[in-house]
């Protein structure tokens, strides 16, 4: 008998991820003619999605479902950055695969991993508009349908730190994480990294983001966003005050707008 991964059949799989701060406004059903794929995103605390795959080996049919979750969840973050207050990646909660085959002797396998959300309290989380997340949808199906090469070691990082700091529920945390994750991104759009790059990138997204003088002897501007991180960096440095709780709160006051701005550098390749 023929190894059953290599029988083409039915993947099944159900994961589930969390987005916590927002909320989606219905089901939403997605498809990939070109991979035999069909998936069901539904609301709730973890969101959990359903996912079909038919007519491939098993190997091939994980392969394309993994891919398509991982592109959805971070087709998400890039979208809504700016209302999500942290997130965790998609876990496999169920699977099967059925063998094309009418023998009985032959049985689907399922697993099952558990996995417990953490306790978190959200406050009025933000219903999403269906529109916004039918605009995800949609460019989630085309990318997986037609992959791109990768642009980038340093762009490909960037998108990979950008999504590890969604998921940290420090904001300082992840306000680190993010400005670290656009400094990679100005090495790829703008061949050198720095905070002027940086603030380059910044500007270029939000022309309204606030320029602020540097302390001491130099003439140059820097962003509200690059003066937050270098006040709690060098909060004992000369012209920068010795308050680093203060830069904490200043950081945690601007962590939404920083968010959004950073998805709009990150997602414009």
């Amino acid at each position: 008998m023929g190894d059953l991964r290599m029988s083409a059949g039915t993947l099944e799989q159900l994961f589930e991820f969390e987005l916590h701060g927002v909320k989606l406004p219905e089901p939403m059903k997605l498809h990939v003619q070109e991979y035999g794929l069909e998936a069901q995103l539904q609301p709730g605390t973890p969101l959990s999605l359903h996912v079909r795959v038919d007519g491939v080996a098993e190997l091939q049919a994980e392969a394309w479902a993994c891919s398509f979750v991982q592109e959805l969840y971070r087709g998400l973050l890039l979208r809504f950055a700016a209302y999500i207050e942290s997130s965790k990646p998609p876990w496999c909660v169920r699977r099967t695969f059925l063998p094309h085959v009418t023998t009985s002797t032959l049985c689907s396998a399922t697993t099952s991993d558990t996995h417990s959300a953490d306790a978190y309290i959200i406050v009025r989380p933000v219903l999403l508009p269906a529109d916004e997340v039918g605009v995800v949808a949609r460019d989630v199906e085309r990318r997986v349908a037609r992959p791109q090469p990768a642009a980038s070691p340093q762009l490909d990082t960037a998108i990979a730190m950008y999504v590890a700091g969604l998921e940290s529920k420090n904001k300082v945390v992840r306000f680190l994480i993010l400005y670290s994750a656009l400094d990679l991104a100005a090495r790829f759009k703008l061949r050198k990294g720095g905070q002027d790059n940086v603030d380059s990138l910044l500007l270029g997204v939000n022309p309204k983001l606030a320029a602020l003088p540097r302390p001491a002897r130099s003439k140059k501007k820097e962003t509200l966003y690059t003066k937050l991180r270098n006040d709690f960096i060098h909060a004992e440095g000369e012209g920068r005050g010795t308050d680093p709780v203060a830069a904490i709160k200043a950081i945690e006051a601007q962590i939404e707008q920083f968010q959004r701005d950073v998805s709009l550098v990150i997602s414009n390749r």
